[in-house]
This record gives C-alpha cells, sequence and structure tokens, in this order.
C-alpha cells in the first residue's frame, strides 16, 4: 500500500511539473505571437499612405513621373510615343512653315517688283523653286503667278494650322497624364476581392395585402 501511495505521489510530481513545463511553453508561443502581431502593425502603420498629391506633382514636374510613383510602367512607352510623335510632327510643320513663309515673301515681292520693272531679271535659285519642284515658274503667265502665289500662301496657312494644332495636341497630352496620375493614385490602395460580389435570384413572398407575389431578390456582399 505504501508503494502504491509512494508511485501515485511520484506520478503527480510528474505530472505537475510537465504542466508546468507546457503552461510556460504555451505562455512563450502566446507572447511570440503577440510580439509578432504587434510588429506587423507597427509595420502597417509605418508605411505611408499612397499619396495622389505626390503622384499629381510628379507629374506636373516631369511626365511620367506620376505613372511611375503609381507603378504603372507599361504606359510609359504609350506616353513617351505619343509625345515624340507630337514633338516630330511639330518640328516638320514648323520645318515646313518657314520655307513656304520665305517663299511666299520673297515670291511676292518679286511680283510687286515685276509691275513696277516689267523688265525685271528672274533671280537666281530664288527660295519659291526650293518648294516647288515642277519647275518653269519663270515663264509662268499672270494667272499661274497668281495661282502660284496662292499655293504659296495656302501651304504656309497649312503648315501654321498643323503645327499650332499639335501644340495643342501636346499641351493635352501633358494634362491628361497628370489626371492619369492623380485618378490611379486614389484607387492604389482599392482592394477587390473574392468576397465582393452580387447575386440575382427568382424568389417568392406573400404580404396579407398582395397575396402571393414572385420577384428577384439582390444581394450585396463586400
Amino acid at each position: 500500500m505504501r508503494k502504491l501511495l509512494l508511485l501515485l505521489v511520484v506520478l503527480w510530481q510528474f505530472t505537475a511539473l510537465r504542466a508546468v513545463d507546457v503552461y510556460r511553453d504555451t505562455t512563450q508561443v502566446q507572447q511570440q505571437l503577440t510580439d509578432t502581431l504587434l510588429d506587423v502593425e507597427v509595420a502597417k502603420a509605418n508605411v505611408k499612405p499612397h499619396s495622389p498629391h505626390k503622384a499629381t506633382i510628379y507629374a506636373m514636374v516631369l511626365p511620367g513621373a506620376g505613372q511611375i510613383y503609381n507603378r504603372q510602367w507599361w504606359k510609359l512607352p504609350i506616353l513617351y510615343g505619343g509625345v515624340g510623335a507630337t514633338v516630330y510632327g511639330i518640328s516638320w510643320n514648323s520645318r515646313n512653315y518657314k520655307k513656304y513663309k520665305s517663299a511666299y515673301i520673297d515670291y511676292s515681292h518679286y511680283l510687286e517688283e515685276k509691275v513696277k520693272n516689267p523688265e525685271l531679271p528672274y533671280p537666281e535659285n530664288p527660295s519659291w523653286e526650293k518648294v516647288y519642284l515642277g519647275g518653269g515658274v519663270e515663264d509662268f503667265s499672270s494667272q499661274q503667278q497668281a495661282n502660284f502665289q496662292t499655293q504659296l500662301k495656302n501651304k504656309k496657312t497649312n503648315f501654321k494650322r498643323n503645327r499650332d494644332l499639335l501644340y495643342i495636341v501636346m499641351g493635352g497630352i501633358y494634362a491628361i497624364q497628370i489626371i492619369d496620375a492623380c485618378v490611379f493614385a486614389h484607387f492604389y490602395d482599392f482592394e477587390i476581392n473574392e468576397d465582393l460580389s452580387l447575386n440575382i435570384q427568382p424568389d417568392s413572398f406573400y404580404t396579407p395585402a398582395a397575396g402571393g407575389m414572385v420577384g428577384l431578390t439582390l444581394t450585396l456582399n463586400f
């Protein structure tokens, strides 16, 4: 009997010690989990929110910088491709506008002097022949000279109008990329998960006033 009691005492002490160890281990694990959760919360608190104001300022200072801030790298080739095409168009139209403007002014001056002096010699390598490759301008009749002068004027006007329109397009591209950067910065932290769903299904219900009725049930989960 004494041996049995002694055995029970030993077992009870062993169980108690084991329970203490388990409790200690559980407490340590809980403390580690608590510390980990606190670290995660602190890390979340230290993360600076995505700023639409910064995205707008970056886009205003340098086109495309706002898209880089929003991590939308794929928009840069589109943006700079449009900017490059517009700059090329402005340069090409400006160059031709200057040529036709100079040709129109010089040819108009030549016709004025020709009226004053019918024996005025035809100039060598005139500027208008650089834009008119047909040749024979020297032998034009009065009507052909007027038509050619009008043609030079129209060309000059068209190139100037196209150049000015491309300047407007350039301003539009600049404004659009600023708006794009600002709008997408607002939606940067917006999340859509699987919990967002819309279900529509038929349903029937009864009311004392109308009796049995059939309708649709709309369920929105978010």
